[in-house]
Protein backbone atom coordinates (compact mmCIF):
# COMPACT_ATOMS: atom_id res chain seq x y z
CA UNK A 1 0.00 0.00 0.00
CA UNK A 2 2.84 2.10 0.98
CA UNK A 3 4.30 1.70 -2.59
CA UNK A 4 1.20 2.23 -4.40
CA UNK A 5 0.63 5.80 -2.38
CA UNK A 6 4.41 6.52 -3.16
CA UNK A 7 3.84 5.42 -7.30
CA UNK A 8 0.40 7.70 -7.00
CA UNK A 9 2.43 10.57 -5.39
CA UNK A 10 5.34 10.83 -7.55
CA UNK A 11 3.07 10.58 -11.10
CA UNK A 12 0.93 13.58 -9.47
CA UNK A 13 3.91 15.12 -8.50
CA UNK A 14 5.00 14.66 -12.02
CA UNK A 15 1.80 15.76 -13.88
CA UNK A 16 1.50 18.88 -11.40
CA UNK A 17 5.24 20.25 -12.52
CA UNK A 18 4.78 19.16 -16.24
CA UNK A 19 1.76 21.25 -16.26
CA UNK A 20 3.52 24.27 -14.66
CA UNK A 21 6.60 24.20 -16.89
CA UNK A 22 4.41 24.21 -19.97
CA UNK A 23 2.45 26.77 -18.56
CA UNK A 24 -0.71 24.85 -19.03
CA UNK A 25 -3.08 27.13 -16.10
CA UNK A 26 -6.54 24.86 -16.54
CA UNK A 27 -4.66 21.82 -16.24
CA UNK A 28 -3.23 23.38 -13.29
CA UNK A 29 -5.75 24.45 -11.34
CA UNK A 30 -7.52 20.96 -12.44
CA UNK A 31 -4.80 19.14 -10.27
CA UNK A 32 -4.51 21.45 -7.28
CA UNK A 33 -8.11 20.54 -7.10
CA UNK A 34 -7.54 17.25 -6.07
CA UNK A 35 -6.00 17.43 -2.93
CA UNK A 36 -6.57 19.58 -0.07
CA UNK A 37 -4.53 21.72 0.35
CA UNK A 38 -4.97 22.94 -3.32
CA UNK A 39 -2.48 25.53 -4.88
CA UNK A 40 -0.33 25.50 -1.22
CA UNK A 41 0.34 21.86 -2.00
CA UNK A 42 4.29 21.21 -1.35
CA UNK A 43 5.64 20.18 -4.80
CA UNK A 44 9.35 20.27 -4.47
CA UNK A 45 12.35 19.38 -2.29
CA UNK A 46 12.65 22.69 -1.75
CA UNK A 47 9.61 23.45 0.31
CA UNK A 48 7.82 25.12 -2.88
CA UNK A 49 4.33 25.02 -3.41
CA UNK A 50 2.41 25.03 -6.35
CA UNK A 51 1.94 29.39 -5.76
CA UNK A 52 5.83 29.71 -5.36
CA UNK A 53 6.51 27.97 -8.36
CA UNK A 54 3.41 29.81 -10.84
CA UNK A 55 4.98 32.97 -9.50
CA UNK A 56 8.73 32.00 -10.16
CA UNK A 57 7.73 31.43 -13.46
CA UNK A 58 5.80 34.62 -13.63
CA UNK A 59 2.47 32.73 -14.50
CA UNK A 60 0.32 35.85 -13.68
CA UNK A 61 -3.08 35.32 -14.81
CA UNK A 62 -2.74 31.28 -13.29
CA UNK A 63 -1.55 32.69 -9.75
CA UNK A 64 -4.45 34.88 -9.65
CA UNK A 65 -6.96 32.19 -10.56
CA UNK A 66 -5.31 30.10 -8.07
CA UNK A 67 -5.46 32.31 -5.27
CA UNK A 68 -9.07 33.36 -6.23
CA UNK A 69 -10.21 29.50 -6.06
CA UNK A 70 -8.43 29.85 -2.30
CA UNK A 71 -10.57 29.11 0.85
CA UNK A 72 -10.47 31.09 3.76
CA UNK A 73 -9.70 28.46 5.89
CA UNK A 74 -5.86 28.40 3.70
CA UNK A 75 -5.32 31.87 4.22
CA UNK A 76 -2.84 31.30 6.72
CA UNK A 77 -1.02 28.47 5.13
CA UNK A 78 0.54 31.42 2.85
CA UNK A 79 2.72 32.04 5.49
CA UNK A 80 4.73 28.87 4.58
CA UNK A 81 8.35 29.67 3.76
CA UNK A 82 10.55 27.09 1.63
CA UNK A 83 14.04 26.42 2.77
CA UNK A 84 15.63 29.49 1.70
CA UNK A 85 12.83 30.93 4.09
CA UNK A 86 10.87 32.69 1.37
CA UNK A 87 7.03 33.07 1.40
CA UNK A 88 5.30 33.47 -1.73
CA UNK A 89 5.16 37.62 -1.49
CA UNK A 90 9.27 37.58 -1.26
CA UNK A 91 9.11 35.43 -4.42
CA UNK A 92 6.39 37.64 -6.25
CA UNK A 93 8.64 40.82 -5.17
CA UNK A 94 11.16 39.52 -7.74
CA UNK A 95 9.10 40.74 -11.19
CA UNK A 96 7.06 43.73 -11.95
CA UNK A 97 4.83 41.46 -14.06
CA UNK A 98 3.69 39.74 -10.80
CA UNK A 99 2.74 42.77 -8.68
CA UNK A 100 -1.42 42.44 -9.23
CA UNK A 101 -1.14 38.80 -7.70
CA UNK A 102 0.57 40.53 -4.66
CA UNK A 103 -1.96 42.82 -4.29
CA UNK A 104 -4.54 39.36 -4.02
CA UNK A 105 -1.69 38.07 -1.29
CA UNK A 106 -1.57 40.67 0.83
CA UNK A 107 -5.27 41.12 0.86
CA UNK A 108 -5.54 37.51 2.23
CA UNK A 109 -2.10 37.68 4.32
CA UNK A 110 -1.21 40.96 5.26
CA UNK A 111 1.60 39.90 7.77
CA UNK A 112 3.85 38.71 4.91
CA UNK A 113 4.87 42.46 4.21
CA UNK A 114 6.92 41.88 7.37
CA UNK A 115 8.27 38.12 7.36
CA UNK A 116 11.84 37.81 6.61
CA UNK A 117 13.50 35.27 4.96
CA UNK A 118 16.70 33.68 6.13
CA UNK A 119 19.41 36.81 4.76
CA UNK A 120 17.10 38.75 7.16
CA UNK A 121 15.44 40.02 4.14
CA UNK A 122 11.43 41.46 3.67
CA UNK A 123 10.15 41.39 0.76
CA UNK A 124 10.53 45.52 0.45
CA UNK A 125 14.64 44.14 0.12
CA UNK A 126 13.81 41.26 -2.45
CA UNK A 127 12.28 44.27 -4.62
CA UNK A 128 15.67 46.42 -4.21
CA UNK A 129 17.58 43.26 -4.67
CA UNK A 130 16.42 42.77 -7.93
CA UNK A 131 15.61 46.46 -9.35
CA UNK A 132 12.04 46.08 -9.87
CA UNK A 133 10.84 49.31 -9.12
CA UNK A 134 6.93 48.99 -9.60
CA UNK A 135 7.17 45.90 -7.31
CA UNK A 136 8.98 48.24 -5.01
CA UNK A 137 6.73 51.11 -4.88
CA UNK A 138 3.75 48.76 -4.72
CA UNK A 139 5.38 47.47 -1.42
CA UNK A 140 6.66 50.77 0.19
CA UNK A 141 3.11 51.93 -0.38
CA UNK A 142 1.53 49.25 1.19
CA UNK A 143 3.93 49.49 4.17
CA UNK A 144 3.39 53.22 4.06
CA UNK A 145 -0.35 52.27 4.47
CA UNK A 146 -0.16 49.90 6.77
CA UNK A 147 2.37 51.73 9.88
CA UNK A 148 2.32 54.97 10.91
CA UNK A 149 4.82 55.27 13.66
CA UNK A 150 7.90 56.03 12.13
CA UNK A 151 10.26 54.23 14.34
CA UNK A 152 7.94 51.12 12.99
CA UNK A 153 8.43 51.99 9.78
CA UNK A 154 12.18 51.83 9.85
CA UNK A 155 12.09 48.34 10.70
CA UNK A 156 11.27 47.55 6.86
CA UNK A 157 14.48 49.55 5.72
CA UNK A 158 17.07 47.38 7.57
CA UNK A 159 18.72 44.00 7.18
CA UNK A 160 19.60 41.81 10.20
CA UNK A 161 23.22 42.36 9.14
CA UNK A 162 22.13 46.19 9.70
CA UNK A 163 22.90 46.89 5.52
CA UNK A 164 19.58 48.78 4.42
CA UNK A 165 17.66 48.62 1.66
CA UNK A 166 19.39 51.81 0.42
CA UNK A 167 23.13 49.77 0.48
CA UNK A 168 20.97 46.88 -1.29
CA UNK A 169 19.80 49.14 -4.27
CA UNK A 170 23.32 50.25 -4.72
CA UNK A 171 25.32 46.99 -4.35
CA UNK A 172 23.17 45.60 -7.14
CA UNK A 173 23.63 48.74 -8.81
CA UNK A 174 19.50 50.09 -9.24
CA UNK A 175 20.27 53.18 -9.23
CA UNK A 176 16.65 54.18 -9.85
CA UNK A 177 15.78 52.40 -6.94
CA UNK A 178 18.52 54.00 -5.40
CA UNK A 179 17.46 57.36 -5.98
CA UNK A 180 13.95 56.95 -5.03
CA UNK A 181 14.70 55.23 -1.78
CA UNK A 182 17.30 58.68 -1.26
CA UNK A 183 14.77 61.10 -1.85
CA UNK A 184 12.22 59.70 -0.11
CA UNK A 185 13.98 58.11 3.00
CA UNK A 186 16.67 60.95 3.62
CA UNK A 187 18.24 59.14 6.97
CA UNK A 188 19.48 56.18 4.79
CA UNK A 189 22.37 58.14 3.44
CA UNK A 190 24.25 58.50 6.82
CA UNK A 191 23.45 54.67 8.00
CA UNK A 192 26.42 52.26 7.67
CA UNK A 193 26.72 48.60 7.49
CA UNK A 194 28.64 45.84 9.23
CA UNK A 195 31.68 47.05 7.56
CA UNK A 196 31.27 50.76 8.46
CA UNK A 197 30.08 51.68 4.96
CA UNK A 198 27.44 54.01 3.82
CA UNK A 199 25.65 53.21 0.68
CA UNK A 200 27.78 56.14 -0.97
CA UNK A 201 31.32 54.88 0.20
CA UNK A 202 29.57 51.49 -1.47
CA UNK A 203 29.73 53.30 -4.59
CA UNK A 204 32.83 55.34 -4.38
CA UNK A 205 34.68 51.44 -4.47
CA UNK A 206 32.41 50.13 -7.33
CA UNK A 207 34.78 50.97 -10.49
CA UNK A 208 32.05 48.77 -12.65
CA UNK A 209 29.28 51.50 -11.40
CA UNK A 210 31.15 53.96 -13.53
CA UNK A 211 32.02 52.38 -16.86
CA UNK A 212 31.65 54.69 -19.73
CA UNK A 213 28.27 55.22 -20.27
CA UNK A 214 26.99 54.95 -17.00
CA UNK A 215 27.52 58.20 -15.34
CA UNK A 216 24.25 59.69 -16.58
CA UNK A 217 20.64 59.03 -15.70
CA UNK A 218 19.70 57.38 -12.52
CA UNK A 219 23.43 56.97 -11.56
CA UNK A 220 23.99 60.82 -12.03
CA UNK A 221 21.12 61.39 -10.08
CA UNK A 222 21.58 59.75 -7.41
CA UNK A 223 24.90 60.76 -6.64
CA UNK A 224 24.09 64.67 -6.89
CA UNK A 225 21.05 63.62 -4.46
CA UNK A 226 23.72 62.28 -2.17
CA UNK A 227 26.21 65.14 -1.93
CA UNK A 228 23.19 68.05 -2.27
CA UNK A 229 22.01 65.50 0.81
CA UNK A 230 25.34 65.39 2.92
CA UNK A 231 26.10 69.06 2.42
CA UNK A 232 23.48 70.09 4.18
CA UNK A 233 23.56 68.21 6.79
CA UNK A 234 27.19 69.19 7.52
CA UNK A 235 26.12 72.67 6.79
CA UNK A 236 23.37 72.34 9.79
CA UNK A 237 25.98 70.98 11.92
CA UNK A 238 25.40 67.43 11.85
CA UNK A 239 27.79 64.66 11.14
CA UNK A 240 27.61 64.51 7.48
CA UNK A 241 30.08 61.82 5.65
CA UNK A 242 31.11 64.03 2.73
CA UNK A 243 34.53 64.33 3.02
CA UNK A 244 37.40 63.67 0.27
CA UNK A 245 37.42 60.35 0.41
CA UNK A 246 33.60 59.92 -0.99
CA UNK A 247 33.62 62.38 -3.35
CA UNK A 248 36.53 62.21 -5.47
CA UNK A 249 36.26 58.95 -6.92
CA UNK A 250 33.53 60.99 -9.59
Amino acid sequence: MVLKANGAKYRYNKELYSALMREEGDEVIRLCQQNPDGPLYILTLHQDTVLHMAIHSRQTNLVLSLLKDLPEHQFPKLMHTNDLGNTVLHEAATADSIVPAAKEILIKAPKLLSKCNRRGEMPLFRAARYGKKRMFEFLDDEINKTIQNEADLKVFHYRKDTATILHLAVQTEHFDIALLIARKYEYLLNEKDDDGMTALQLLAINPSAFDKGRTQGSLQQFFYSCISSLTTTTTNGGKGLLNKSSILFY
